[in-house]
């Protein structure tokens, strides 16, 4: 949200921490600017949409190398424990840079079997095509595969593909998550486990 916010600011475009987790927190980068853009009442043509995104990861690439991204409590530990025992991958609206950079950064890129980027897909989440793809890149029936998700529109994405849900409460309150096969507070209070038994 800092790279989004700190880019739109220079252009006159603002949005309340409430708006963004409310409306936007899901969205790739080639749909949150244009939203916001007309929800500022602007206009942000294709060129212009291309620029502000090359910027936003050049933003972000400088916040990796600085440190400044970090984890949630027990999503590290969660994710190695995952993958020692099943094929993971990553199902995201970032783009391909931003999540190589992230995984890189944290120490888990050989965590995942495969990694479905907002990149990858004509249409990003809420759509169910990402989740749709990841689970075919598994080898796996969607019914088969849990998503954790933090956001509606991530979990609407994988409920709509066929994907059961563990939600984790990082981002929106559990009452707006309630759709999901399970909620929990955060990724902490989730074990291999408790995953393959839902």
């Amino acid at each position: 949200m800092l790279t989004i916010r700190e880019l739109a600011a220079t252009r006159g475009v603002t949005f309340t921490d409430d708006t963004y987790f409310r409306e936007y927190v899901a969205l790739s980068d080639r749909d949150i600017f244009p939203r916001l853009w007309k929800d500022n009442g602007r206009e942000l043509t294709t060129a212009q949409l291309k620029e502000i995104i090359l910027l936003k990861q050049a933003r972000y690439e400088q916040m990796v190398d600085g440190g400044h991204v970090v984890a949630f409590p027990g999503s590290i530990d969660l994710i190695r424990a995952c993958a020692a025992k099943l094929p993971v991958a990553i199902c995201s609206a970032a783009s391909r840079a931003t999540i190589e950079a992230s995984i890189h950064a944290l120490d888990i890129a050989r965590c995942f079997q495969t990694i479905v980027s907002a990149d990858d897909v004509a249409r990003s989440k809420p759509d169910p095509a990402p989740y749709a793809l990841a689970a075919k890149r598994l080898g796996f029936e969607p019914g088969l595969c849990v998503a954790i998700e933090d956001t509606v529109g991530g979990m609407t994405s994988a409920l709509h593909a066929g994907c059961k849900v563990a939600a984790v409460c990082h981002t929106v309150p559990r009452e707006r998550l309630t759709a999901a096969t399970l909620v929990v507070d955060g990724t902490i209070d989730l074990t291999v486990e408790r995953l393959l038994n839902l």
